[in-house]
């Protein structure tokens, strides 16, 4: 009779724990079996999923229930609706979080330091990567890339050099053979384009920064690791100098 009090607290915290599932639950429960089923290969990148009503029933929810959880996960990137046709997994994962880093950016809550720092972390490793596992195929399309940067120095061509500048480390992320390191850079992909755009106009001789990416070029087809992380080094090394003394951020920033 001692563990009768015990008792009757434990029910009533048990209680408490069980009460009705909120429309916001039922939300998390369909993320939760989605992730389930792709964790367990059910479900794939591309899978079409049932109808809205085999779904509803199949999860026991109602409709409406089930269209928030929909509209919840395709702003988030992870469901693509088709009109007239169904819905499916998304085949790319980037959107996951590259709208938290957009508004991110958008608040200043990035500064520029951070944003370098995180670049001479990611690009120098997939550039040392890229020098031991890319294609023939990935190095000329690099090449070609740098011809396009060449052909498009003057002043009024900047945003086709960007453009191809831009495409040139795309194409060093893709020969790092790495599908983690290629999502995360995809995820950032545009707070770093948004950085680029703000130093292109900056940049006093686009000579030597065309000569700073031929350098990485040549440590990539020449397969020296090292030396082509170290090459992307020094050339983010010169964007962050210019951009610190152009002051295109301020280091809160904001």
């Amino acid at each position: 009779m001692a563990d009768m009090p015990n008792e009757g607290l434990r029910d009533a915290h048990l209680a408490a724990a069980l009460k009705p599932l909120k429309k916001t639950d039922v939300t998390q429960l369909v993320v939760d079996r989605l992730r389930d089923l792709l964790e367990q290969g059910v479900l794939r990148p591309g899978s079409k999923l049932p109808t809205e009503t085999e779904m509803s029933k199949l999860l026991a929810i109602s409709r409406p229930s089930l269209r928030q959880a929909y509209k919840a996960l395709s702003m988030l990137g992870i469901l693509r609706a088709v009109p007239g046709d169904g819905t499916y997994i998304s085949e790319s994962t980037s959107k996951i979080l590259s709208m938290p880093l957009t508004f991110l950016m958008l608040m200043r809550r990035i500064s520029m330091d951070d944003i370098f720092e995180f670049r001479m972390m990611l690009e120098a490793n997939l550039a040392r990567l890229a020098a031991s596992r890319a294609s023939e195929a990935e190095v000329q399309a690099m090449t070609s890339q740098i011809e396009h940067m060449a052909a498009n120095l003057d002043n009024h061509k900047k945003d086709q050099y960007l453009a191809a500048e831009y495409e040139f480390h795309n194409c060093i992320a893709r020969a790092a053979h790495n599908n983690l390191l290629l999502e995360v850079i995809s995820i950032v992909s545009g707070l770093l384009w948004e950085t680029r755009k703000a130093l292109v106009n900056l940049v006093p001789d686009r000579g030597k920064d065309l000569a700073e990416h031929n350098a990485i070029l040549a440590a990539i087809s020449g397969r020296d690791a090292e030396e082509a992380a170290a090459a992307m080094r020094r050339h983010l090394g010169s964007a962050l100098e210019l951009a610190q003394r152009k002051a295109v951020f301020r280091s809160d920033g904001s």
